[in-house]
């Protein structure tokens, strides 16, 4: 399928969700590429809110995503970006399908943050915008549920991303897998990722990287399932029951 076809094609997938055709078909050429994109990010954005999970699904057959990334400070809103984003695909544990990526923020990565992680601005020279790489992610997430440790920090950014660019965000269902940890062993508060990981024995071979603390965490959430499943916690109505009345 060439470019030109597959711009008429998403066009008209665009017209679909109610953009005025004015505005579809006044981009011009050398923009058409950018155009695309956004296309395809409104329709996947639009795609996965209606598909909603089934509450009454076991948990071994929910598609959960282990998402992590790594960030140049803690505040969107005030300029800070992405720089490393990875994800996990789960089913009952078993990992199914893993993405990782670089991305080239516009600002340098501070030092601070590269000693943090290893990571530095020449690293990600050649890595590609998160515009450019957004799509990817979102088809790779798109059909799961989204869990991660801190996840409020991951979907802060990535919303912030969608609403600066698109006017659209993630509106998907998502667990913050401290809350699950803290459920499962309380009255024992797990404040970090660190923390959980030493409860369980679980090493980190690249910690405060994106792909090392998702696949940390893949492990981490292999052991946190074996204990939900003990505590007879079958679906996830289950688990969201259990999480509800836990004390704030």
């Amino acid at each position: 399928m060439n470019e030109q076809h597959r711009f008429w094609q998403r066009a008209l997938r665009m017209l679909s969700l109610g953009v005025p055709s004015e505005k579809i078909f006044a981009v011009p050429e050398n923009e058409r590429h950018s155009f695309q994109q956004e296309v395809w990010v409104r329709m996947l954005l639009k795609e996965q809110q209606k598909k909603q999970l089934d509450m009454h699904m076991r948990l071994e057959h929910v598609p959960f995503v282990i998402i992590d990334t790594e960030t140049t400070g803690f505040s969107p809103q005030h300029g800070d970006e992405i720089f490393a984003i990875a994800a996990a695909k789960t089913n009952n544990g078993d990992v199914t399908d893993f993405y990782s990526r670089l991305i080239r923020p516009e600002k340098t990565i501070p030092e601070h943050i590269s000693e943090l992680t290893g990571i530095r601005t020449e690293d990600v020279q050649s890595a590609p915008r998160l515009k450019d790489e957004m799509d990817r992610f979102l088809s790779f997430i798109r059909e799961g549920m989204l869990i991660g440790y801190h996840i409020g920090h991951d979907l802060s950014f990535i919303n912030h991303f969608l609403w600066t660019n698109y006017r659209t965000k993630w509106t998907g269902r998502f667990l913050e897998m401290r809350q699950v940890m803290e459920m499962l062993h309380r009255p024992l508060l797990f404040p970090t990722l660190d923390e959980a990981l030493s409860y369980y024995n679980v090493r980190c071979e690249q910690r405060h990287t994106a792909d090392g603390d998702v696949q940390a965490m893949v492990r981490l959430w292999k052991c946190m399932l074996n204990d939900i499943k003990q505590k007879q916690l079958d679906t996830l109505y289950d688990l969201y029951t259990a999480l509800s009345v836990m004390p704030r």
